[in-house]
């Protein structure tokens, strides 16, 4: 009877090794936001409690390792006195024989049974295994807390001189968040849009002014010199209602006259005097990042910037509308013309706009754009550059698993291209690799 009481406890013992092996990877891989999306939305009481103890991860792993311990030396000096009951008092086998099996037998179940299996079945059900567990591990953290205390003294010590290295490694980085954003998205706990809003805020910092603007050749402007009626039919002939005023040449923009100044004259009818309703002019460079812009607009209490190039000459303009639209996407009025920059054609076709952003097209197609280096913003301008100068209808070039081909040149720009998406070939296995084994 006695040999079954023994055996009980072994089983109790490795039960709770296998407890305190699952709960370390539980809870060094659990998912923060579900479980607070638990807690908060669905005040799932094990959620909170698994959220407070890893709130208190030093603490909480001291009393998962005391606790392993105390357990695998208590099941370790149990197995032994079983088996030198079974083997040592039955006169089978000497007491150190005795004592060697049972080291042997109890190092195999607790590898398997109290390590291994539980650790993959943990990392696998981290959430559930934490919130499972937490109860039982807030309690135990209580009753080890001297220990504990005296354990986190102790490696406080002794982790001085790494103590700087420990907080550079626990800055997120931008991919990082990127990464947490599509996982969150995936389990349902964000939708979609939410997901597209919170990556854009993400790329906000990162998008320079030329990238997005309306180019110096596309710009809709009027010379102060013009006559009112010539004026009056290019404002109103336009799509916009903020145009801006040059004199002499559109490289020395004077002003902004806006859609209403006009309409009022024409309401009085009375002279249209420019100089009078002109906005003021808000310059920004070419490289100027969009938060800097939005900025900058907001505090002149603008809505349109001219940018300029290097040389101070007006490579195009930029309107609040295109700064918002980098976060929320395409904001349509009555007056646009709605037109998909990026259409597939075929399974593995693509049409494509000229003034598409490159790295919108790389997001679309899923093309891994961290090692990409160029210094043009549109997939025309990038074209004109791998193709060596303004190229004919036709010409294609490959970058990675794509073949990208012009199909409508317009005033030496590249309008429409056509992009070929090719199966990308597997990655090698790393255990697929032969070593050299020769000497």
């Amino acid at each position: 009877m006695i040999y079954v009481a023994y055996i009980a406890v072994l089983i109790i013992l490795i039960r709770l090794s296998a407890i305190f092996s699952g709960s370390e990877i539980a809870y060094s891989s659990l998912n923060e936001m579900r479980l607070t999306h638990l807690a908060e939305e669905e005040n799932n009481e094990k959620a909170k409690l698994a959220l407070f103890n890893h709130s208190r991860y030093d603490r909480l792993l001291s009393t998962i390792l005391i606790g392993n311990n105390f357990v695998n030396l208590a099941a370790s000096a149990l197995s032994t006195q079983v088996f030198i009951m079974l083997l040592y008092d039955t006169g089978i086998l000497s007491e150190n024989w005795a004592a060697v099996i049972s080291t042997a037998v109890l190092t195999i179940v607790i590898l398997i049974f109290g390590e291994i299996v539980p650790k993959i079945v943990a990392n696998s059900n981290a959430d559930e295994h934490a919130m499972k567990h937490a109860s039982f591990l807030k309690v135990l953290g209580y009753v080890f807390y001297p220990l504990v205390w005296l354990v986190s003294k102790i490696v406080k010590l002794f982790s001085k001189g790494w103590s700087d290295k420990v907080t550079e490694d626990r800055t997120v980085t931008e991919k990082e968040l990127s990464d947490i954003i599509d996982t969150v998205e995936d389990e349902g706990v964000i939708d979609e849009h939410t997901s597209d809003l919170l990556q854009s805020a993400l790329e906000f910092p990162d998008i320079y002014a030329y990238e997005i603007i309306t180019p110096r050749v596309d710009m809709v402007a009027v010379d102060i010199e013009d006559d009112d009626e010539k004026i009056i039919d290019t404002i109103l002939s336009s799509n916009y209602s903020r145009i801006p005023v040059y004199e002499d040449t559109i490289d020395n923009i004077i002003g902004v006259i806006h859609l209403n100044e006009i309409l009022k004259a024409i309401a009085d009818g009375t002279p249209l005097n420019i100089r009078e309703h002109m906005l003021p002019v808000c310059y920004i460079h070419k490289t100027t990042i969009l938060p800097q812009a939005l900025r900058e607009l907001r505090e002149k209490k603008l809505h349109l910037a001219i940018v300029t190039d290097e040389y101070g000459g007006t490579m195009g303009i930029l309107t609040m509308e295109d700064i918002l639209e980098q976060l929320v996407g395409d904001i349509w009025d009555e007056t646009d013309e709605i037109e998909d920059e990026i259409v597939k054609i075929s399974d593995d076709t693509y049409e494509c706009d000229g003034d598409m952003r490159i790295y919108d097209l790389f997001d679309e197609l899923e093309i891994d754009d961290e090692d990409f280096d160029d210094d043009n913003a549109t997939v025309g301008g990038w074209a004109i550059e791998q193709l060596g100068g303004y190229p004919a209808k036709g010409e294609s070039f490959d970058y990675e698993n794509l073949t990208v081909t012009v199909k409508q040149i317009q005033n030496l720009r590249v309008t429409r291209l056509i992009i070929k998406v090719h199966e990308k070939p597997p990655e090698e296995d790393e255990d697929d690799i032969e070593w050299d084994t020769k000497a």
